[in-house]
């Protein structure tokens, strides 16, 4: 069967404009409760309509987009229930996968997060924050895999499709990237030794963390409407 290369080139346009939406949503270029007008912004990112309605399908899988029939389309509100949930959800579903992984673990898959761990310290020294927003993911990625448990895997990544928007936003305002990322190093010992206390206790730091800085960043740029709703812990 032909390949139908126009689609791929579709696919790939829409998450382009997907990436610049997403980034301007979270360094406060468009903030939350904003209604995106779809002619307004075919014309501005030089796109048509349909990679742009693809984009804004990736973003509202995201969570990060709300579509209101015959209304349009919104950035979403974040809420400090979804946030507090999601990440407390993950950090038990993490803690199994993390579990599975030690006891799993092989010294070809150590390779491959070491590699992994290489690839997003070299990120965050050059200060490439989409880099290590993706190589964090695919980092997290790696140990669900070693895991090897098909729901547990397959929960996650439904998690962290609502998450990367929060996930950017955590990379956005690391003071220094390269300490912002370092629990990972300490994750991939506790691998590496087999040490699930030190990998418990490193990972659920890590995502308490996490869920903090992202409430406060909200606290702070959010309407005062939603101010009322998200309160410091």
């Amino acid at each position: 069967m032909a390949l139908n290369i126009g689609s791929l080139e579709r696919i790939n346009l829409a998450e382009s404009v997907a990436d610049v939406l997403r980034q301007s949503i979270i360094n406060g270029k468009i903030t939350a409760g904003t209604h995106l007008i779809e002619n307004e912004l075919s014309q501005q990112l030089n796109v048509s309509r349909g990679p742009l309605r693809e984009a804004f399908r990736i973003l509202e899988a995201e969570g990060l987009l709300e579509s209101h029939p015959g209304r349009g389309v919104y950035v979403a509100q974040p809420s400090e229930r979804f946030i507090c949930e999601s990440y407390s959800l993950r950090n038990l579903l993490e803690e199994e996968a993390l579990k599975l992984a030690i006891q799993k673990r092989t010294d070809q898959d150590l390779i491959h997060l070491e590699n992994a761990l290489k690839d997003l310290f070299e990120a965050a020294k050059i200060g490439n924050q989409k880099g290590v927003l993706d190589l964090d993911i695919a980092f997290h990625r790696q140990i669900w895999k070693i895991a090897d448990h098909q729901l547990i895997t397959a929960s996650l990544d439904e998690i962290i499709a609502h998450q990367k928007m929060y996930i950017a936003v955590q990379t956005n305002i690391f003071e220094d990237l390269l300490e912002g990322v370092s629990d990972h190093q300490i994750i991939l010992e506790s691998l590496r030794n087999k040490n699930e206390a030190l990998g418990r206790e490193v990972l659920k730091k890590h995502l308490q963390e996490a869920a903090r800085m992202i409430m406060e960043y909200f606290h702070m740029n959010c309407q005062p409407d939603l101010r009322n709703l998200i309160k410091p812990q």
